[in-house]
């Protein structure tokens, strides 16, 4: 099945109702641009038109995206910077979406950790082993982007509470 070639001004007006409806990356127009056979400097000049008309904006998009994979994925701040920097967020607007997660209504992140890990715990095996438990919550935090030791003392706190 080939897929109809768009021109620029058709391209322009499926991105911004695209872009109306949530935030979305820079990088992410370009390779719909892309599959829509639109390339290189036509491509840039499109997303650079729907960022000077308001519908595309690095700092809004790394903000929401911050938000809602904190909230709805329990990604921490490790993960959520790397997969903002994979889709080529400038740094500076990494800083603030990150600084506003901590400055806000949000649970920090090691409330949020010792939460999700308390769920992931109840999805293991009762007759797994004592350490084979604490090994899988250490790699599933430590895989949601949290901080080694936010992890650690999370862990920590659940065998003291012998939840574990």
């Amino acid at each position: 099945m080939t897929q109809k070639v768009l021109t620029p001004k058709e391209a322009v007006a499926r991105l911004a109702s695209y872009c109306a409806t949530s935030e979305h990356a820079p990088l992410e127009l370009l390779r719909k641009l892309q599959r829509w056979g639109i390339e290189g400097d036509e491509a840039k000049e499109i997303v650079e038109q729907l960022k000077a008309e308001g519908f595309v904006d690095e700092r809004r998009f790394a903000v929401a995206f911050v938000r809602d994979k904190y909230r709805f994925n329990g990604w921490g701040p490790l993960r959520l910077r790397d997969e903002l920097r994979r889709l080529r967020v400038p740094s500076r607007y990494i800083d603030e979406a990150l600084a506003e997660l901590e400055d806000g209504e949000h649970s920090s992140p090691r409330e949020q950790v010792q939460t999700m890990l308390r769920k992931k715990l109840r999805t293991l095996p009762p007759s797994l082993e004592k350490r084979k438990v604490k090994d899988r919550l250490m790699r599933y935090g430590l895989y949601r982007g949290y901080e080694y030791e936010d992890v650690r003392e999370a862990v920590g706190y659940l065998m003291e509470e012998d939840e574990i």
